[in-house]
């Protein structure tokens, strides 16, 4: 009997072990997949006042970590950190807001990153006043790139 009760005791350590070890394995992948960087490119269309649209070409670097619902661009210099408007959102949404103030020019950013097809779209309009309205919209592709962490948010920047 007592030798029964010993490997009982020696199989559930190692249940254990081996539980605690796959836990610990799926908390740390849960957390590198809540971080991570995109170098995107593609076109844009760039519209300024009445003039016709140009097409031209669009690039993005941005890292983003979903636990602290933060992103930046570049190697995330504290002034290009920003919050995400919505990081449960399929596509996740780095960037949405309307400011229609005309006192500062007022301006639309929508910005999107689909992580299943790796496309980010980036649609933009600012009231820019004598210029006329600035409309700008993106479609890039992109790919994985070195991470870096943005910097604390200390009151929740939109951009």
């Amino acid at each position: 009997m007592g030798l029964l009760s010993m490997h009982s005791v020696g199989a559930f350590t190692k249940m254990t072990a081996l539980a605690l070890t796959l836990a610990l394995t799926s908390s740390n992948s849960a957390n590198a997949a809540d971080k991570f960087a995109e170098i995107c490119s593609g076109t844009e269309t760039l519209q300024v006042g009445t003039q016709p649209p140009k097409k031209l070409p669009y690039t993005l670097t941005f890292s983003a970590d979903l636990t602290t619902k933060s992103y930046c661009y570049d190697v995330c210099d504290p002034d290009q950190a920003y919050a995400i408007s919505d990081s449960s959102s399929q596509p996740i949404k780095l960037s949405d807001f309307d400011d229609d103030d005309r006192q500062t020019g007022g301006q639309r950013r929508l910005i999107t990153f689909d992580r299943r097809s790796k496309i980010l779209t980036d649609f933009w309009v600012l009231n820019a006043g004598g210029l006329g309205t600035v409309v700008k919209n993106a479609t890039a592709t992109c790919r994985a790139s070195a991470f870096h962490q943005p910097a604390p948010l200390p009151n929740l920047e939109r951009h």
